[in-house]
């Protein structure tokens, strides 16, 4: 499975990607709006270890955002799996590098993984959450035409919840 958009391509996570996805989650501005803090190198093999199982299982995950070019991983962009109205459930999530933020790369991404999700997987609808002060990322929601539904709590916090239905 490969998604390319103009300026970028968009795969799952293999193991051969492991060096570039450890720099990712141990780098603080990467984690900034993650519920968890910068990993270390072992939980970060652990939590790549995750995006690929769940990729083989369920064919979802949190896919790689390279920029075409210099092929660089710059973010990941796909869904996890989250208990928001009872057994766990596609949930979008994307996030990029510091530096890679504010070029339109989140929406690019999230615009092609979620015409994947329709097309592909046949889901019926998209959901994500997003903590009320993450502008940034509200922002690329609606740019997908998310509707803010209501808030939800989950894992202790109180998160804003985005849908887009496929008949949409």
């Amino acid at each position: 499975m490969l998604l390319e958009t103009e300026r970028l391509v968009i795969r799952p996570f293999r193991p051969d990607d492991e060096a570039e996805a450890i720099e990712l989650f141990i780098d603080p501005g990467f984690m900034v709006w993650s519920l968890d803090p910068p990993h270390s190198r072992d939980s970060a093999r652990a939590k790549l270890q995750g995006f690929i199982d769940l990729h083989h299982v369920r064919g979802i995950s949190k896919l790689a955002v390279f920029v075409r070019t210099g092929r660089r991983l710059v973010g990941y962009c796909g869904f996890g799996l989250e208990p928001i109205d009872g057994p766990p459930a596609p949930e979008l999530g994307f996030r990029l590098y510091p530096e890679a933020r504010g070029k339109g790369f989140a929406t690019e991404a999230a615009r092609a993984v979620v015409a994947d999700a329709f097309a592909r997987l046949d889901m019926p609808f998209v959901q994500a959450i997003v903590a009320e002060d993450n502008t940034a990322s509200r922002r690329v929601l609606e740019k997908l035409n998310m509707i803010h539904r209501r808030n939800v709590m989950l894992h202790g916090h109180e998160w804003m919840l985005y849908r887009l239905d496929a008949s949409a």
